[in-house]
């Protein structure tokens, strides 16, 4: 407030200057609000003398207006103050009131969410679980439901058993009932709860998803008992071959046994899902291919050749033996391919061969192991026969007298070889002989052509090459006399084939096997001059 002092004054200064009347002094003061006006100075009042009693009784009214305007300013800023303060009261208290509801939804919320049971009306796989908390449920589940569904037993007739957990059991049940559990129950504390009431509203049955076995599993175990029980069937076979005796040994034949492995699954699976049970070992015979007696009826001498040796000599004789003692009981495997000069070896004295006559060039010679083309021709004769593959093969210089034209084979140490393939698809064996009549006899055994079918080798002279005379003096001979020395052959050219029979007789095949040419031979005279 104003200090009433400096009022004064001031009222005084004005009325001094400007001779205001009393009226408008009261006015004034009137305006001022604070109090009554201060006294006039001497001089001013001896000179305005004549109107002091009206200018007070103005002044007096003035004050009262003032006094009763400032009472009631204040009263209005006392009620507008006690409206303040009642207002910042209700503030207050509905604070109060609106902190103690957040407090009691705090307490609500956090009690539901904090709560280690499931939520309310929680079904799974059709049991609630409301009251159970997350540990109850797992151990109920584990030792309740999967227990007995895990040991779901199927058992073979041969004793053995297997378990739904061996054969692959699985179950989510662990998955489903901690994702459960957790629903409402991260983030914040209103997240969570808004989580919970959400669930809360929905219906529904939460699914747990379990096999009762891997179908991979109850395979692996049906080949493990396949491996156990599987026996293949043993086929009769060529256990040996005796040489000397021309005879086979062969092993007996047989029966196997083998698990039906699609019927033991299809039982395994169904005894499982019926909750087990025993199932039947489904085992099936397996007979076997070949049996002993097929087998002795399929192999034996396939083939054989022979040729006359009683026009040779000792020395010849001997070696067309030595020749074939080499030779015999030769085995050839399915491919391998038979080397006349790789069997028999080089012809040496220190290796029992001897001097005998043989041919060289177009000509007769003696040679040491002469005589053993009788053996290779014997032998290219019996393999063409035996239906071998001929790789090498030649023709002697001269016509031979123990075969036909075009059906020899001759053989020298470092030039000329008979080679030949087995492609019979089975062993077969060589052996040979020198009869007691001088005859050169080669067998091949081993298994039979089929369908009663063989072969022989035919050879067709093709031409005649006429032999030519020569005439040569001899001093010794009296004039007029002459003497035919050498005596002159013809030379031809053959040809040989492969011609092959059925089991009635009747030819089916013919093919070209081989060509040869034969030199003639000079005829030579002697003559005297």
């Amino acid at each position: 407030m104003k200090d009433p002092e400096k009022s004064k004054k001031r009222s005084g200064d004005k009325e001094t200057k400007t001779n205001k009347s009393p009226k408008s002094v009261g006015a004034a003061s009137g305006r001022k609000k604070r109090g009554p006006a201060a006294p006039a100075k001497k001089g001013a009042a001896a000179k305005n003398s004549g109107s002091k009693p009206a200018a007070r009784t103005r002044k007096a009214a003035a004050g009262q207006t003032a006094g009763r305007r400032l009472k009631k300013k204040e009263s209005v800023g006392a009620g507008l103050l006690s409206a303040v303060l009642i207002l910042a009261i209700m503030a207050v208290l509905g604070l109060g009131l609106r902190q103690v509801r957040q407090y009691r939804d705090f307490v609500r919320m956090r009690d539901a969410v904090e709560n280690e049971e499931f939520m309310s009306g929680t079904v799974v796989d059709g049991i609630d679980v409301s009251s159970m908390t997350l540990e109850q449920a797992l151990s109920y589940w584990r030792d309740t439901i999967e227990a007995p569904l895990s040991g779901k037993t199927v058992r073979l007739s041969n004793g053995a058993s297997f378990t739904a957990a061996e054969l692959g059991y699985t179950s989510d049940y662990e998955t489903v009932l901690r994702n459960v559990w957790s629903i409402g129950r991260h983030g914040s504390l209103k997240q969570r709860y808004a989580r919970r009431a959400t669930h809360q509203q929905l219906t529904g049955n939460y699914k747990i998803d379990r096999r009762l076995y891997d179908p991979s599993f109850v395979r692996a175990c049906v080949e493990a008992i396949a491996a156990e029980i599987d026996t293949p069937a043993e086929d009769a076979r060529v256990e040996s071959f005796d040489a000397n005796s021309f005879t086979y040994s062969f092993t007996n034949d047989s029966t196997g046994s083998q698990l039906d492995r699609e019927t033991l699954y299809r039982d395994m699976c169904s005894a499982l899902d019926a909750g087990g049970g025993t199932v039947d070992l489904p085992v099936l015979a397996v007979k076997p291919a070949v049996t002993r007696e097929q087998i002795q009826s399929q192999y034996g001498m396939i083939t054989y050749a022979v040729t006359n040796a009683s026009s040779s000599n000792k020395n010849r004789l001997s070696n067309i033996k030595q020749a074939l003692a080499y030779i015999h009981g030769t085995c050839l495997h399915p491919g391998d391919t038979f080397s006349f000069n790789g069997t028999v070896g080089k012809r040496t004295k220190e290796r029992g061969f001897k001097i005998a006559t043989a041919y060289s060039g177009g000509e007769v010679t003696e040679d040491i192991g002469g005589g053993i083309c009788q053996v290779s021709t014997t032998l290219f004769n019996a393999a063409v026969k035996a239906d071998l593959k001929i790789v090498e093969r030649h023709c002697h210089s001269l016509v031979v007298g123990y075969v036909d034209k075009g059906k020899d084979a001759t053989v020298n140490w470092d030039s000329q070889d008979l080679r030949f393939t087995n492609t019979s698809g089975d062993d077969i064996y060589i052996v040979c002989a020198l009869t007691s009549d001088k005859r050169v006899r080669i067998g091949i055994f081993g298994k039979l052509l089929s369908n009663g079918e063989s072969i022989t080798v035919e050879a067709v002279t093709t031409s005649t090459i006429p032999y030519e005379t020569v005439y040569q003096v001899n001093f010794s001979y009296p004039s007029g006399a002459y003497q035919v020395t050498q005596q002159g052959k013809d030379g031809y050219t053959a040809e040989a084939y492969k011609v092959r029979w059925s089991a009635k007789g009747d030819e089916i095949g013919r093919e070209l096997l081989c060509k040869s040419t034969y030199k003639a031979t000079k005829q030579i005279v002697e003559y005297g001059a």
